[in-house]
């Protein structure tokens, strides 16, 4: 895959792009993968700073067991001008915006999802638990009570953009001369030294904008970084609000869903499947795709036998 040109035309077959309008009168961009009548309809959210077509590589193999619809959360990929510090309200903005996505759709869909995807999706499925039919959660950001509260604190102090991952991502690196200079940055380095290529290639693809003459990052690094830094320390009210069928994929490494988080969720949701991905860590979709695939596949067909 050539990358040289600062604007690469995707020339992936069948994936069109789609939209709602958010609460606050933003537009979300969505992308949609062929769809049948017959197949039940699943959307994918994608983690902090990246983009839903980031995911092709999982979510092409999986367009021929279901209708796949990916979003561009707000201030990422597509959605970068739905950004605007100063309405953000935390992770609160974007499950206001999914939620209201839920609330449009005719039938019940699967909810499915990475990192603050996964809690995206979560969060949502407790408010509109009518419109889902399950939860695909892959390496959610479900934090202890420890965990919680000392992140609480920090926010209370004004000290939340200190912690590493938001102070890492403002500094981050935001214009490059081009795709192919941006993708030898990125490869082998930090925690994209894990990505096979073809995940590499299709953050960078998608993930870069043109910018005079060269490519910037879609998602600012302050909007990553602000996004880091008002990272759910409570979803558990949420969480027990649940309804619908959880399975859950935790990585053995670097982990956003504790031992102890996986326990206490196993304790309150006893119907739930936590099972933990050996080896992996927080980029587990992109280190062990086959272990989502099996995941989402065995869910749909337990959602058909349940109809």
């Amino acid at each position: 895959m050539s990358l040289a040109c600062p604007n690469p035309i995707d020339t992936r077959v069948g994936i069109a792009q789609d939209g709602f309008t958010a609460p606050d009168g933003r537009e979300i961009v969505l992308w949609r993968w062929p769809r049948s009548e017959v197949r039940p309809t699943l959307h994918w959210a994608h983690a902090t700073g990246f983009h839903g077509r980031l995911y092709a590589p999982l979510l092409d193999a999986l367009a021929s067991d279901c209708n796949v619809l990916a979003w561009d959360m707000r201030g990422h990929g597509a959605s970068a001008g739905a950004a605007d510090m100063a309405t953000f309200r935390g992770w609160e903005t974007y499950y206001q915006d999914l939620t209201a996505w839920l609330a449009a759709q005719e039938a019940p869909v699967w909810l499915a999802g990475h990192s603050i995807g996964a809690t995206t999706s979560l969060m949502a499925a407790a408010r509109r638990p009518d419109k889902v039919l399950g939860l695909i959660l892959v390496e959610p950001v479900i934090m202890d009570r420890w965990q919680g509260w000392r992140l609480w604190l920090a926010k209370r102090l004004g000290q939340s953009q200190r912690f590493s991952l938001a102070a890492g991502a403002a500094r981050r690196r935001r214009v490059f001369d081009s795709q192919a200079t941006a993708l030898s940055n990125y490869r082998g380095r930090g925690g994209f030294r894990t990505w096979p290529d073809e995940w590499l290639e299709a953050y960078v693809r998608h993930g870069l904008v043109p910018h005079e003459n060269q490519v910037r990052l879609a998602c600012s690094p302050e909007w990553e970084s602000t996004t880091f830094a008002h990272t759910e320390h409570n979803p558990w009210p949420g969480i027990r609000r649940l309804q619908c069928p959880v399975i859950a994929l935790a990585a053995e490494r670097a982990s956003t869903f504790s031992p102890a988080a996986r326990q206490r969720l196993s304790a309150l949701l006893p119907l739930a499947e936590v099972n933990t991905i050996a080896g992996a860590t927080h980029f587990l979709p992109m280190e062990r795709p086959e272990a989502v695939l099996d995941t989402v596949r065995s869910a749909l067909r337990m959602g058909a036998s349940r109809n």
